[in-house]
C-alpha cells in the first residue's frame, strides 16, 4: 500500500504531484516575483520552491504517522459506507473524529520531514519553509521541537533555527534584515500557497484563479493634468504628488501603476488608505475600471462579499478564498488600510511573512496620509525604509502634502527630487470662510443650524460622535431628519447610510436637480463619501483635514463658491481639541500644535487650492523632530521585525489587529467589539462563521467606553463558544438605533474616539 498523505485517502505521491502542479502555476502566474528574487538574491526561487515541495511532507512516511493516518482514514470509510457526502461533510458532522489518531500520534510531520533529510544540504530558506509550512514555526510550539520522537534531531534543528533568528542583534540591523527576510519569505510564502491550494482541490474546494494587472484608460476620456503628471514622473523611485480634491487622483494612481508594471518594476498595485472607510469607497471606484480588485481590512468581508453570499450570487467558499487573496496582497490591485501593511512588518502572524513578500513585488500608493498624526507618520517611515530596500516603487499623493515632507521622506533612503503638482486649477476660488465662531452649547450656533434648514442642503462636520449625535437631536426637535454618519454603526447600516448620503447629496442628485438634505458627519466622511453642498459647518481641525472637508463644498460645480463656517469648540472658556490632541489623565486635553497653528492662521476670506497649500506649509514647517513617543514606537516596529524574521513570537496577533505587545500602528487606546444583536447560537463551529456574524453585528469602541457602558447598564456580558474556545462578548442593551448608532455616553465630553 502506498503512503497516505491525508486522512481522506489521498496518497503522498498524489499530494506531492498536486502541490508541484500548483507550484508550477504560481511560477507561471507571477513571473516578475521570480525574476526579482533572482536579481536581488542571485538565487533561483523556482528551484528552491520545487525542492521544498518535493520534500516538505516526507515526514509523513514514518510509521507512527502512517499508522495514525490509516486509522483516521478507516473512521472516514466506515462513516462513508453509511452516509452520503464527502470528507467535508464528515468533518462537520464528526468533529471529534477528525484527525483523532493523528493528534495523538505525537508527530509533527514538518519536523519529521527535516529529520528525514538531516544529512542533506538543504539551503536554509528551504529548511525554514518546510518547518513553517503549517504555521507552527513559533516560540509557542517550541516544546514540539524539544520533545519530539526519540532518536530525532529536532532539538538540534530548533537550535539552528533559533541561532538563525538571532542573526540580527538589534533594530539598527533592520534594513539588512529586510533583505534577508525577503530571501527566506519567498520560499516560505509560495510553499504554503501551493500546499494549501493543492489540499483545497483534493478536498473538492474551489480555488480562485490568479489574474494579472490590466488597466486601460477609457478611450473617450481626456487625461486630466494630475493623470499626465503621474505618467510623466512614473520613473521616480518615490513620487510625491499633490493635487486638489476631485482632481482625478484615483485614475492617476492606476496610470502610474501601469507604467511601473510595463517597466518591469512591479507585478501588482497596493493602494493604502488612512482608514477602512476610505478604502471601501476607493475599492468601489477602482473596481469600475478593473475586474479583479481586492479589498482588505476589518470590515472588508461585509463590503465586498456578504450580500452576494447571502443572495447566492457567489459561493461562500469562493468568497472566503477571494477574501484571503486580498489579505495576502495577491490580487492585481488590493485596496487596504495603511495599518494592514504596518502590522505585517511586526511579523507576529505566519501570514505576515507572505504579506511582506507579496508587498515586495508590488508598487504602492499611499493615499492621503494624515500629517497631524506624527505617530502614524513615524511608522510609515519605517515601512518606506523597508520598501526602499526591496526596490518597491511608491507614490504618495495628497491634496495637502507639505513641502517639509520632502525632507522627511528623503530620510528613508529614497531619491526624492521634489513634490510634483497639478497646478492647472490652483488659483480658482474654492470656498469662502464666512465666519469663525467660538461655541460651547448648540444654542450658541442656532442661527447657523437654522441657515442649514433654510438652504435645505448642507454638510456639518463634528469632531466627536457625541457632538454629531447632539446635532442630530437638535434637528429632530425642529422636525428635520438629517443623515447622521459616523463609525459607530454596524456595517449593514453604514452601507445604507452611504447610499442615503449619495442619494441626497451625490453627483447624480446634483446633476438631476434632486439634491436635498443635511448630512452630519465625523472624520469618516472626509474622504469616503462623494457628496457636495453649497454650505458647510465644520468644527476646527488641523489644516490637512480642513482641506479634505472643504473639498466637499460645491464639488460638482466649478462655477460656484461654497460658504464655510468654522466652529471653535470650547469648554469652560478653554479650547476643546478632541480628538486632535493628547488626553492626559487628571489634567485634560493638550491640543496638537497643528490644531493650534490652524486656529491661528485661518481667516474669514476666500480660499483657492493654492492658498490651502500655503497654509499646509505654514502649519507643517518641519518634520525634523518627531515626538519621543512616536520615535520609540517606530523603533519597536523595527525590533519586532528583527526579532521575528524567522520564528514567530510567543504572543501572536489576531487577524485584524492593528497593534500587538508594546507596538501600535496608531496612538489610540485599545478597542473592543460591542455586539448590537444576540447571536442566534451560543456555539459557532467555525471561527470564520463567528467573524462573519461579528462583521455584520458589531462595532468597535474604545475600552474606556466599555467600562462606562457596563457601569451604566448599557452593556451586558455573554459567554459563547467559537471553534471549541470560550469567548466573552459585550452586547449593547437599548443603546443602538439606525438613526443614531451606538450611544455609550451621549453626554460625555471625553467622547474623543471616532
Amino acid at each position: 500500500m502506498e503512503f497516505l498523505a491525508k486522512p481522506y485517502g489521498v496518497t503522498l505521491r498524489e499530494h506531492i504531484d498536486n502541490v508541484m502542479k500548483e507550484g508550477n502555476s504560481i511560477i507561471k502566474a507571477f513571473p516578475f516575483s521570480f525574476e526579482k528574487y533572482k536579481s536581488i538574491n542571485e538565487k533561483d526561487l523556482a528551484k528552491r520552491l520545487k525542492g521544498a515541495i518535493r520534500y516538505h511532507d516526507d515526514g509523513k512516511k514514518i510509521v507512527q504517522w502512517q499508522e495514525a493516518c490509516k486509522k483516521d482514514y478507516d473512521n472516514y470509510l466506515i462513516w462513508k459506507d453509511k452516509h452520503q457526502g464527502d470528507y467535508k461533510v464528515f468533518s462537520k458532522q464528526n468533529k471529534e473524529l477528525v484527525g483523532k489518531y493523528l493528534k495523538k500520534s505525537g508527530v509533527r510531520h514538518e519536523i519529521a520531514s527535516l529529520n528525514e533529510h538531516w544529512q542533506h544540504k538543504f539551503s536554509l530558506p528551504v529548511k525554514v519553509a518546510i518547518a513553517a509550512h503549517h504555521s507552527k514555526l513559533s516560540r509557542k510550539h517550541e516544546d514540539r521541537w524539544k520533545n519530539d520522537l526519540p532518536n530525532s534531531n529536532s532539538f538540534e534543528q530548533w537550535k539552528e533555527l533559533v541561532n538563525l533568528n538571532g542573526y540580527f542583534r538589534n533594530h539598527h540591523s533592520f534594513k539588512d534584515a529586510v533583505l534577508k527576510h525577503y530571501e527566506y519569505a519567498g520560499v516560505r510564502a509560495y510553499l504554503q500557497l501551493a500546499d494549501r491550494r493543492a489540499s483545497a482541490i483534493e478536498g473538492n474546494d474551489i480555488i480562485p484563479h490568479f489574474s494579472s494587472f490590466s488597466y486601460k484608460f477609457p478611450e473617450d476620456w481626456n487625461k486630466r493634468n494630475v493623470q499626465r503628471v503621474a505618467e510623466e514622473y512614473s520613473g521616480e523611485e518615490l513620487l510625491l504628488l499633490r493635487a486638489p480634491t476631485g482632481a482625478g487622483k484615483t485614475d492617476a494612481s492606476l496610470l502610474w501603476a501601469s507604467k511601473q508594471i510595463e517597466q518591469g518594476k512591479a507585478e501588482r498595485l497596493i493602494i493604502a488608505m488612512p482608514t477602512r472607510f476610505t478604502s471601501n469607497a476607493l475599492s468601489i471606484s477602482v473596481a469600475e475600471n478593473l475586474s479583479s480588485t481586492g479589498l482588505y481590512h476589518s470590515s472588508a468581508w461585509f463590503n465586498k462579499f456578504h450580500k452576494a453570499v447571502k443572495t447566492g450570487e457567489i459561493n461562500r467558499e469562493i468568497a472566503r478564498k477571494e477574501h484571503e487573496l486580498a489579505r495576502q496582497l495577491l490580487n492585481p490591485v488590493t485596496v487596504c488600510t495603511i495599518d494592514h501593511l504596518l502590522v505585517a512588518l511586526s511579523l507576529t502572524r505566519e501570514d505576515h511573512h507572505s504579506i511582506v513578500f507579496n508587498l515586495a513585488n508590488s508598487c504602492v500608493v499611499i493615499d492621503e496620509a494624515d500629517f497631524y498624526d506624527e505617530f502614524t507618520q513615524a511608522n510609515i517611515l519605517v515601512l518606506l525604509e523597508a520598501l526602499k530596500m526591496l526596490k518597491v516603487p511608491v507614490m504618495i499623493m495628497s491634496a495637502s502634502l507639505p513641502e517639509s515632507s520632502l525632507k522627511m521622506y528623503q530620510t528613508t533612503g529614497y531619491n526624492v527630487t521634489g513634490i510634483k503638482e497639478d497646478v492647472t486649477d490652483n488659483k480658482r476660488i474654492r470656498c469662502e470662510i464666512k465666519e469663525r465662531r467660538e461655541y460651547e452649547e448648540l444654542n450658541d450656533i442656532e442661527d447657523l443650524l437654522n441657515l442649514c434648514i433654510e438652504k435645505g442642503k448642507a454638510i456639518i462636520y463634528a469632531n466627536t460622535v457625541a457632538k454629531a449625535i447632539s446635532y442630530f437631536n437638535w434637528f429632530k426637535k425642529k422636525g428635520v431628519t438629517p443623515i447622521l454618519y459616523h463609525s459607530r454603526f454596524t456595517e449593514p447600516h453604514k452601507k445604507l447610510k452611504e447610499e442615503a448620503l449619495l442619494t441626497a447629496l451625490g453627483k447624480e442628485a446634483w446633476q438631476t436637480g434632486t439634491a436635498n438634505g443635511i448630512a452630519i458627519l465625523t472624520q469618516i466622511g472626509e474622504m469616503s463619501v462623494n457628496i457636495s453642498a453649497d454650505i458647510m459647518i465644520t468644527e476646527l481641525c488641523p489644516i490637512d483635514r480642513l482641506v479634505q472637508r472643504a473639498g466637499r463644498l460645491c464639488r460638482f460645480d466649478k462655477e460656484r463658491i461654497g460658504d464655510l463656517f468654522v466652529l471653535i469648540p470650547k469648554i469652560g472658556n478653554q479650547l476643546y481639541p478632541a480628538p486632535y490632541g493628547n488626553y492626559i489623565p487628571r489634567i485634560g486635553w493638550e491640543a496638537y500644535p497643528s490644531l493650534l497653528k490652524t486656529l491661528e492662521i485661518i481667516n474669514c476670506q476666500k480660499y483657492s487650492a493654492s492658498d490651502f497649500v500655503d497654509m499646509v506649509n505654514e502649519v507643517y514647517p518641519s518634520f525634523e523632530a518627531l515626538s519621543v513617543q512616536s520615535e520609540h514606537n517606530a523603533v519597536l516596529l523595527r525590533k519586532k521585525f528583527v526579532s521575528n524574521w524567522v520564528i514567530l513570537p510567543l504572543e501572536q496577533s489576531k487577524e485584524d489587529d492593528t497593534e500587538n505587545q508594546e507596538w501600535k500602528s496608531r496612538s489610540i487606546l485599545g478597542n473592543e467589539s460591542v455586539f448590537v444583536e444576540f447571536p442566534e447560537s451560543d456555539d459557532f463551529l467555525y471561527w470564520q462563521d463567528f467573524q462573519e456574524f461579528k462583521v455584520e453585528n458589531s462595532i468597535d469602541i474604545s475600552s474606556y467606553l466599555i467600562k462606562n457602558g457596563l457601569k451604566n447598564n448599557k452593556l451586558t456580558k455573554k459567554d459563547i463558544k467559537v471553534s471549541g474556545e470560550t469567548l466573552m462578548i459585550y452586547i449593547a442593551t437599548n443603546a443602538y438605533s439606525f438613526d443614531c448608532g451606538l450611544q455609550m455616553s451621549p453626554d460625555s465630553i471625553d467622547d474623543q474616539f471616532l
